[in-house]
This record gives C-alpha cells, sequence and structure tokens, in this order.
C-alpha cells in the first residue's frame, strides 16, 4: 500500500518520510503533524513510543526521520514567529 506524500519531501526513507506535512509512513498507515513533534531532543512523545512498538517499525529509519523533521523545524522556526 502506498499513497501521495505531502509536498515537499525533504527525506525519503526506507519506512518514514519527512514532508511538508511532517513524518509520513510509506505505506499511508501513519502521519505524525510537526505540530506534535516536540523541539526538545530529550522529549521522547506517546506516539513514537506507540510506532516503536508496532510490530514492522523500522526503529532506525523512524529515528533518522524525527531528528531531520527536528532539524527542519529549527530552520523554519524562526520565519514562522511574527515581527
Amino acid at each position: 500500500m502506498s499513497h501521495e506524500l505531502s509536498e515537499p519531501v525533504h527525506r525519503y526513507g526506507r519506512q518514514w518520510t519527512v514532508t511538508g506535512y511532517g513524518i509520513e509512513a510509506l505505506d499511508g498507515m501513519y502521519h505524525v503533524p510537526f505540530s506534535d513533534i516536540p523541539d526538545d531532543e530529550a522529549a521522547r512523545p506517546g506516539w513514537l513510543n506507540d510506532l516503536c512498538r508496532r510490530y514492522g517499525t523500522d526503529g532506525g529509519d523512524l529515528a533518522a526521520a524525527l531528528k531531520a523533521a527536528r532539524s527542519i523545524q529549527a530552520v523554519e522556526q524562526p520565519r514562522q514567529r511574527p515581527p
């Protein structure tokens, strides 16, 4: 199963992709918007634990997607702040 990914695609992984929306599973089953991705690298959101426990999740690819999404957030956030 596959689906149309949100544009732009920032990182294309084996199972998890970082898009303009956030983190998307290539099978179309799971989507995590940027608003649900904490900036703090020490933070471990509940959705991350849930996805890591899911059978068949490539934890390394998900961790790489999360890291890439956080780096994109760090670049994008200053532009989103009002003047």
